[in-house]
């Protein structure tokens, strides 16, 4: 295919797998791909499997005089396969009269958003990405591109976040790792289907001024955390999903979080920061009557000011189920 065929095809059919991985990134920062099988159906209650009970979840709760508030940390893209979850998590969301997710996910598939995508993507200043790589950089890329059979003159008028999602949305497209059977995707569904209110911690257009709001450095940065770590991909993904399934926090905080060891400042904007913002909305979530399981990325509920130690900060007790 030509690169001008390539650049049309991706305008056209990459803007919802890439809001889609861009969830997956902010919240478990090397996963992302498309959907091409159906999120796992909640089944009936009375033909429900049993999942094994691991010993811990990645589920808290925190009790207040008037209600209880669950923390589920999710994994954004998972195989359908790794369903139905553990019964804890099933009984927190039976109790949950509402549910808080990072966006409204909703709103996912509409045109609104495939503009806002391409709005956001797509480079305003005349710059190509060649432009704002250094040339070590760019020819890196390339080549890992072309691994994948992706042209990178494909993105000469994108900006180089747009880039680094898609490349690893392509990989672990590949891998079977779809984001439709992600975990908050699966309790979305699942409420929308109970008629259960949900409400967002963000809106997608927040999501994507944090990327915009990544200076130069920060974007190169970005481009070469996500070449060094494509390779050892799929062995990552899965320590991380099993790590999570067995309620490992630490060994999933290490998995999350070691790519930004080099990074700090980047780690911030992209949990930290983000952690605080949510407080406001979060914690008065526990002077209400109403029951809520809040669904964020796992990678929110552990390391430095994450929700847990922020809602600790301010003198709750979050209990681990």
């Amino acid at each position: 295919m030509h690169t001008f065929q390539w650049a049309a095809v991706m305008r056209k059919s990459l803007s919802r797998i890439t809001v889609i991985a861009m969830l997956a990134l902010i919240s478990a920062c090397s996963n992302k791909p498309k959907s091409t099988t159906p999120t796992p159906s909640p089944t009936p209650k009375a033909t429900q499997p049993e999942a094994p009970q691991p010993q811990k979840t990645f589920l808290w709760q925190v009790k207040s005089p008037t209600n209880t508030v669950y923390f589920l940390g999710s994994i954004h893209l998972l195989k359908k396969s790794d369903y139905p979850l553990a019964k804890p998590i099933n009984n927190a969301y039976k109790d949950a009269e509402k549910l808080v997710f990072e966006v409204d996910l909703g709103e996912l598939k509409s045109s609104q958003t495939q503009s806002l995508v391409l709005e956001k993507a797509t480079a305003q200043d005349g710059k190509t990405l060649q432009d704002r790589l250094t040339p070590e950089t760019y020819q890196l890329a390339k080549n890992k591109a072309s691994e994948i059979g992706l042209p990178i003159e494909a993105f000469s008028g994108f900006k180089p976040w747009f880039f680094s999602l898609t490349l690893i949305t392509l990989k672990l497209q590949r891998l079977d790792f779809n984001p439709e059977n992600g975990v908050d995707q699966y309790f979305f569904k699942k409420a929308t289907q109970d008629g259960k209110e949900t409400l967002a911690l963000e809106t997608i257009e927040d999501q994507f001024n944090l990327f915009d709001s990544f200076s130069q450095g920060n974007q190169e940065q970005y481009i070469r955390q996500t070449i060094d770590e494509l390779d050892t991909l799929e062995t990552s993904f899965q320590e991380m999903v099993q790590a999570w399934k067995s309620g490992d926090d630490k060994t999933l905080e290490t998995l999350l979080l070691k790519s930004f060891q080099d990074y700090p400042e980047l780690e911030d904007q992209i949990f930290g920061a983000r952690n605080r913002k949510w407080m406001a909305t979060i914690e008065p979530l526990l002077q209400k009557e109403d029951d809520y399981l809040v669904v964020v990325g796992a990678g929110h509920l552990v390391g430095k000011d994450s929700v847990l130690q922020l809602l600790q900060a301010k003198g709750h007790t979050p209990q681990r189920l």
